[in-house]
């Protein structure tokens, strides 16, 4: 997770577009073929522990691989004083285009890598840097290990570690930097837990900057909490309140409080679906962004 990425960011109508793409062209003609054959199903299917901005406990079973794309359009006018009040800012509008893959190593652990891609507009810039800026996003490496799985409770507990690579540390006059620039350590403590079809995540993490590129950054703590139910076998609504405080010396520290709400959709063993929007509902020293945000993950 990039220190400052407290948020997934997405722009509205480009989001609208896409969501309509997926459902039309992926989501429906796919769930209508798991309805077909699946209306047995029902009672006994398995929640999907997968969430939208929420990490979940379970690994991906050894020998497995997971590819998964995903787009986040993102739009902010509005800006939280440290008071904690609104006020209006300069338009802010960001894109990313990601791509993570996952595998399975050995029971209960697995191995992600993932990037992707920024275009970032922010009219609140002076005036000798550009108000628009495109660069790769930071790499990130992770290693996810399940500790403890409870069939009988229906409870998975993980422990995740990883590091964000900056991708760009270049730090010349003129452009808005989309990368951190440093290195960090990333670490989640995770619980997935079932009651017939509902499902919830819990996730706590911290993200601790490395080297002297930091400058003044000191950390990043999360905490997101999820809830689904599995309303069929392909299709668990969800919602989830998202929330990290970033920590610097010598300056005055942030905090974010958002809410996601959406559709993960496992369309079969192969596919799923995940759409989403998140709103931000409160902050200090931060940006109130309203995200659209789509993901398709692959299994093989």
């Amino acid at each position: 997770m990039h220190l400052f990425d407290c948020q997934k960011k997405v722009s509205l109508r480009p989001g609208l577009l896409l969501l309509g793409l997926l459902l039309g062209t992926v989501v429906l003609p796919l769930a209508a073929a798991q309805d077909a054959g699946a209306s047995a199903e029902v009672e006994t299917a398995t929640p999907e522990h997968a969430k939208i901005n929420t990490a979940d406990a379970t690994p991906v079973d050894p020998g497995q691989w997971e590819v998964e794309w995903s787009y986040d359009l993102g739009r902010a006018k509005r800006s939280w004083s440290g008071g904690g009040h609104s006020q209006v800012r300069p338009l802010l509008r960001e894109q990313t285009l990601g791509l993570a893959v996952t595998a399975g190593v050995v029971d209960n652990l697995d191995l992600s890598v993932g990037g992707g891609y920024l275009w970032l507009k922010d009219r609140d810039v002076d005036d000798s840097m550009a108000a628009t800026s495109d660069d790769m996003a930071d790499f990130g490496l992770a290693a996810r290990y399940r500790f403890l799985s409870d069939p009988a409770l229906g409870l998975d507990l993980a422990y995740s570690a990883g590091l964000t690579i900056p991708a760009d540390t270049d730090t010349s006059i003129g452009r808005i930097c989309l990368s951190q620039q440093f290195w960090s350590l990333d670490q989640q403590l995770i619980a997935s837990r079932d009651w017939g079809e509902w499902t919830a995540n819990t996730a706590l993490g911290y993200s601790l900057p490395l080297g002297n590129r930091r400058e003044n950054a000191r950390g990043m703590f999360t905490a997101d909490a999820a809830l689904g139910y599995q309303l069929r076998p392909w299709l668990q609504p969800e919602i989830e309140v998202n929330y990290c405080s970033y920590f610097f010396q010598e300056e005055e520290n942030g905090q974010q409080l958002a809410v996601t709400g959406g559709l993960v959709m496992p369309v079969n063993e192969t596919w799923r679906v995940n759409l989403g929007v998140q709103q931000g509902v409160w902050g200090r020293h931060a940006d109130k962004m309203t995200s659209l945000l789509a993901a398709i993950k692959v299994a093989f």
